[in-house]
């Protein structure tokens, strides 16, 4: 079962292990995710779970989201959520989480492996020695006084005369979806709907991430 949750990302600090050693983690503010539908094998051709994340204002969410996506709440009846992200499970789980009630942070335990999937931070338009992290030119030559960070030349000569794609060149950097597997749940705390996770996970603080078990 490709089970999950949408969080939000807290930050990071410390926590200590029995043995006295220090652990840095990440923590996640996961509230209540709402059973918004099902997708089923006869209607969509394969079968999930339709979770949706942070309840909106009713007002807010006309003025942000589109009427085909508000229109499927209404027809449920439910209220209009910030996100929606379907998670993969078995046909025979579906009946498990009925729609319209809420999976929480107890769906995982300390001591679980989990993914968690999120948007990295963005540094807009960078260099190749930020980006790429390229030595740049010696400071000590003449001719490189103006050129310390430059990437030098990226032609082929004649054959093939072009430029090969893929070539590491200055552009935007950040802002890519990015998994970081393999995580370890330190703790879970439900009344205060948040997971303790080991590491570092992508994004800046208060950025969406999604926390799945893990595929490895």
């Amino acid at each position: 079962m490709s089970k999950g949750l949408i969080g939000k990302k807290v930050g990071m600090t410390t926590v200590f292990a029995e043995d006295g050693s220090a652990i840095p983690v990440t923590v996640v503010e996961a509230s209540p995710n709402l059973v918004a539908g099902h997708r089923t094998l006869e209607r969509d051709g394969y079968t999930a779970l339709q979770l949706g994340y942070e309840e909106l204002d009713e007002k807010k969410a006309e003025r942000r989201k589109t009427k085909p996506y508000l229109g499927q709440f209404k027809k449920k009846g439910q209220k209009p959520h910030r996100m929606i992200r379907e998670f993969r499970v078995e046909e025979k789980e579906l009946g498990d989480f009925a729609i319209g009630s809420q999976v929480s942070v107890a769906l995982f335990k300390k001591g679980d492996r989990v993914d968690v999937t999120g948007i990295t931070r963005g540094f807009g338009f960078a260099g190749v020695v930020k980006r790429h992290h390229m030595k740049g030119a010696a400071r000590d030559s003449a001719s490189s006084h103006e050129h310390h960070r430059h990437m030098g030349a990226v032609g082929q000569r004649k054959t093939p005369g072009r430029v090969f794609k893929g070539k590491r060149m200055p552009g935007h950097m950040g802002v890519d979806r990015r998994t970081v597997q393999n995580l370890t749940v330190v703790d879970v705390v439900p009344e205060s709907n948040l997971l303790v996770i080991s590491g570092s996970v992508p994004g800046y603080d208060k950025s969406i991430v999604i926390v799945r078990p893990t595929v490895k």
